[in-house]
């Protein structure tokens, strides 16, 4: 080339070559587990500090052993088993609840007003017949004296209602045999004229069978006294 022209250029710079590939070193084998020796065995004396064992059943690691590795928990005690009871032979057996006695029937009650008019006597007995009529007579006796007198009427006619639940227990067979044998007595003495008799029968049943014929007593008691006012 002649001289004075431009200079050549230079040459590429050589590439370096890639560097060979160098495997890792092998990592090193893992130590071989030693166990450290415990540090948390009891203390002395059974004492166990903040960091010691905890007692049997309770939380943390149990008491190491002599070669500093667990020790072995203690035996567990034998428990018998419970035996089922058994019914001893010949014990009585409990007695069956008594049965409920049945209801008391209800007590049939007179009609409602019940008076000497309306009473049915047909079915007393034949040995206290003689109670209703004589008891029958005495009553339309004081009542024909009563006439119109209020006073005498108002008690008349409270008399016919008292006596006449009488005559209606009589005829149902309600009246004791205590009372019927009282109340014949008294009739028989009322029939013989004997007013004073009578009342005598009456004020004795006042005391010994005040119970049962408190119903009617009083009644009889005002018939007998106007009975003995009318001679």
């Amino acid at each position: 080339k002649g001289a004075g022209g431009p200079p050549p250029p230079p040459p590429p710079p050589a590439t370096a070559a890639p560097a060979a590939y160098a495997p890792s070193p092998p990592a090193a084998a893992p130590a071989a587990y030693n166990p450290a020796p415990a540090q948390y065995a009891p203390a002395p004396g059974g004492d166990y500090g903040a960091y010691g064992a905890s007692p049997a059943g309770g939380y943390g690691a149990p008491p190491a052993g002599p070669a500093g590795g667990y020790g072995t928990p203690p035996p567990a005690q034998f428990q018998p088993a419970m035996q089922p009871s058994v019914m001893q032979p010949g014990a009585p057996a409990a007695p069956a609840a008594a049965p409920a006695p049945p209801p008391a029937p209800a007590v049939p009650k007179p009609p409602a007003n019940l008076t000497m008019d309306t009473v049915d006597t047909k079915d007393v007995k034949p040995a206290h017949q003689d109670i209703v009529k004589s008891i029958t007579v005495l009553f339309r006796q004081c009542e024909a004296a009563a006439g119109s007198h209020p006073a005498r009427k108002k008690e008349v006619d409270d008399a016919s209602k008292r006596v006449s639940v009488l005559l209606w227990k009589l005829n149902r067979g309600d009246v004791s045999e205590s009372v019927c044998g009282k109340l014949t007595q008294m009739c028989a003495a009322l029939d013989a004229g004997d007013v004073a008799g009578a009342t005598q029968v009456q004020v004795a049943m006042t005391t010994s069978d005040w119970d049962e014929a408190s119903g009617f007593l009083t009644a009889l008691k005002r018939l007998l006294k106007t009975k003995a006012t009318l001679g």
